[in-house]
C-alpha cells in the first residue's frame, strides 16, 4: 500500500482545494433562527489541531472592506453556499467522537449520508485519496501556504449519532476495510468492495449504491 501511494505521488500533482476555504458567496443559518448573508469562508485547521479538538470555525464579512466575525459550533447551525443559480451546497457540524466535532461539506444523502472536509496537515508528505465527485486526487500542497491538504471523508446512518471515519488523516487503516466493515448490511455493495470492484476512488458512489440497496 505505501509503495502504491509512493508511486502515485511520483506520477501526479493536483490542487485539491475546495472553493468554500477561500471567500465565497452564501449565508451562515445560526441555531437561533437567524440568517447572516454576505461572504462567507470556512477557516481549515491542521489535523494535528483537530486532534486536540480545537473547533473549526466559519468566518463572516459583508463585502471585502467589512470587519470580519468569526462563528462555530456553538452558534452555527449550517453553511450554504451557492455554486450556480440552481447548485446549493453545504456544510455542517457533524459528531465524529464522543467529544468532538467538525464542520463538514454534506456530499450525498439517504439510508447514509457522506460528509467531506479538508484539514491541513503540517510534517507530512502528501497523501493520495479521493474527491467527493469520485474521482481520484493525490493531495498537493496548497498554491498559497505551501502546506499539504487532505480531504477526509466520513459516514453516518439514520440513527446513528457519531459518523464513522471512511478515509481519514489520522490513520493508515485502508478504505477497503472500513469500507467493507461498516457497510456489511449490504452484501452485494460489501462484495463488490472486497472484490476491488469499488475502490478508494469511489467513495460517493459506494454510499450512493448502499442508499439504493435493499
Amino acid at each position: 500500500m505505501k509503495n502504491k501511494i509512493t508511486t502515485l505521488l511520483c506520477l501526479f500533482t493536483i490542487s485539491i482545494s475546495f472553493g468554500q476555504y477561500d471567500w465565497s458567496e452564501g449565508a451562515i443559518v445560526f441555531k437561533d433562527g437567524d440568517t447572516l448573508k454576505g461572504q462567507i469562508k470556512i477557516l481549515m485547521i491542521p489535523h494535528s489541531l483537530i486532534t486536540f479538538n480545537k473547533h473549526e470555525k466559519v468566518q463572516y464579512r459583508n463585502d471585502e472592506n467589512s470587519k470580519k466575525s468569526k462563528y462555530d459550533e456553538s452558534q452555527v447551525k449550517k453553511v450554504l453556499f451557492s455554486n450556480s443559480n440552481t447548485a446549493v451546497t453545504y456544510f455542517e457540524y457533524v459528531q465524529i467522537s464522543k467529544n468532538k466535532k467538525g464542520l463538514f461539506r454534506v456530499v450525498s444523502t439517504g439510508k447514509a449520508t457522506l460528509y467531506t472536509r479538508s484539514v491541513r496537515i503540517l510534517n507530512s508528505a502528501p497523501m493520495y485519496t479521493s474527491n467527493p465527485n469520485g474521482g481520484a486526487w493525490v493531495n498537493s500542497s496548497s498554491s498559497r501556504s505551501g502546506i499539504p491538504d487532505f480531504n477526509e471523508f466520513y459516514v453516518r446512518k439514520e440513527g446513528e449519532k457519531i459518523a464513522s471515519p471512511l478515509i481519514n488523516a489520522g490513520t493508515f487503516q485502508s478504505f477497503r476495510q472500513r469500507a467493507m466493515e461498516y457497510f456489511y448490511d449490504c452484501p452485494i455493495l460489501a462484495d463488490k468492495i472486497d472484490r476491488k470492484i469499488y475502490g478508494i476512488h469511489n467513495v460517493k458512489a459506494v454510499v450512493d449504491e448502499y442508499n439504493q440497496c435493499r
